[in-house]
């Protein structure tokens, strides 16, 4: 026996199925709201556990979270804060530092220029001593040939510093802007310290060069030669140590110039 549907019960199960899917789906959001819930409520009684709050008081743990909230926002904007200064005290350090290394170095090759370092390099060492020989009576004059004199000494440091030597010395005594070299009856004085022979000058610099300026022809060395060649004695070296100056003693009547010649001088006076 066939059953028939009519109209009126199909649109009658029609209107049951929709009842039933609106409730699945409420169902559905009503478990994700409570599924939040939970959550939430889960996360304020760690609140509360942590700030001992009781689980009765929630107004008041609202104002502590709110206190606390704030708090952490105050605390966050003052890291990032510090953070910026400390950056910007950093930045500032490695410029700093990087200033203090560029005159630290022009310091450096400022002492070195002026004889106030040791200096290590090549160059020449060469030895002056008084002869033994007797000078002939034709040869007599009023300075003796065979003994070595300031202007001996300063004869040969004029050709070296010619020659290009960066760096001289004699018996130790760092030759500097001021060094003095100078006769006082039998003694020489360098750096006005009293020396005796033999004389050692050690200067720094291309050890050919050096070498082949006081080889020249006719210069002092020829001349110290052609009487005793013993008088003088010129070696090379790839490695010299030339001491350091103690430096000049201060300045009395000098003083650094408020400009500079290439300034221009704003006005020079001089008294007659």
């Amino acid at each position: 026996m066939a059953t028939n549907v009519t109209p009126q019960s199909a649109t009658a199960q029609k209107n049951t199925a929709q009842p039933r899917q609106s409730w699945w789906a409420s169902l559905v959001i009503l478990c994700a709201v409570l599924g939040a819930l939970l959550g939430l409520s889960f996360k304020t009684r760690d609140l509360i556990r942590r700030q001992d709050v009781p689980a009765d008081n929630f107004p008041q743990l609202t104002e502590e979270y709110r206190i606390l909230k704030r708090k952490d926002d105050d605390d966050t904007r003052l890291i990032m804060s510090l953070q910026k200064q400390k950056t910007a005290l950093e930045n500032g350090t490695s410029s700093n530092t990087k200033q203090v290394q560029a005159l630290l170095s022009d310091l450096k090759q400022t002492k070195f220029l002026a004889g106030l370092t040791d200096a290590v390099g090549p160059g020449v060492l060469v030895t002056l001593n008084d002869s033994k020989k007797t000078v002939p009576p034709q040869m007599q004059a009023a300075v003796p040939i065979n003994i070595i004199h300031d202007t001996d000494i300063n004869q040969i440091i004029n050709e070296l510093k010619a020659a290009g030597a960066e760096a001289i010395s004699v018996n130790n005594q760092r030759l500097v802007a001021t060094s003095p070299i100078r006769c006082a009856g039998p003694t020489v004085f360098v750096n006005n310290t009293a020396q005796t022979p033999p004389y050692v000058i050690r200067a720094i610099g291309d050890a050919t060069t050096l070498q082949a300026a006081l080889n020249l022809p006719g210069g002092v060395a020829d001349q110290m030669r052609a009487f005793d060649p013993a008088m003088i004695k010129v070696q090379t070296s790839k490695h010299m140590i030339v001491p350091a100056s103690p430096g000049p003693p201060p300045p009395k009547y000098a003083k650094p110039a408020a400009t500079s010649i290439a300034e221009g001088q704003t006005s020079v006076a001089a008294t007659h």
